[in-house]
């Protein structure tokens, strides 16, 4: 979903790209300018080259892997949307921000009670109080959810 309308994208990011197709960094760059831009599906292909060309050591994927599912989900490339991020799941230690978009592309698939778990699970990982309190039966409700 673009909330905030095509703008241009800063072209230093795209030449700088196109100069160098086998740096990770310049494509993340150009990936995000696109991104931050409204330019989502011009977005993807950077975000593809820098995921093909694999993290540099010490990178932190887990805002790379959501800015890639959030944008593929955006453009309707669902299946792809969710690969991204249950890959992204099961390799992050910080989880919650990755499961709620994880939540928004089960969504976008017409999958509502699975996304509606996914996203009690998130609130579960780190309850409030009040949310704590209830943890019991809120677990019930994502296992009747999940069927």
């Amino acid at each position: 979903m673009d909330m905030q309308g095509e703008q241009e994208v800063d072209p230093t990011f795209l030449q700088r790209a196109e100069r160098e197709p086998e740096d990770f960094q310049a494509q993340l760059e150009a990936a995000y300018a696109c991104d931050r831009a409204g330019h989502e599906e011009r977005a993807i292909g950077y975000y593809e080259a820098a995921y093909r060309l694999g993290f540099p050591e010490g990178f932190e994927r887990a805002g790379f892997l959501l800015g890639f599912g959030s944008t593929l989900k955006n453009v309707g490339r669902l299946a792809e949307s969710e690969a991204i991020l249950r890959d992204a799941l099961a390799g992050e230690v910080e989880t919650d921000a990755l499961g709620l978009f994880l939540a928004l592309t089960l969504q976008a698939q017409g999958r509502h009670h699975e996304a509606l778990a996914q996203a009690l699970e998130v609130c579960l990982q780190h309850p409030s109080p009040s949310v704590a309190r209830y943890s019991r039966a809120l677990r019930e409700y994502i296992s009747e959810l999940r069927g």
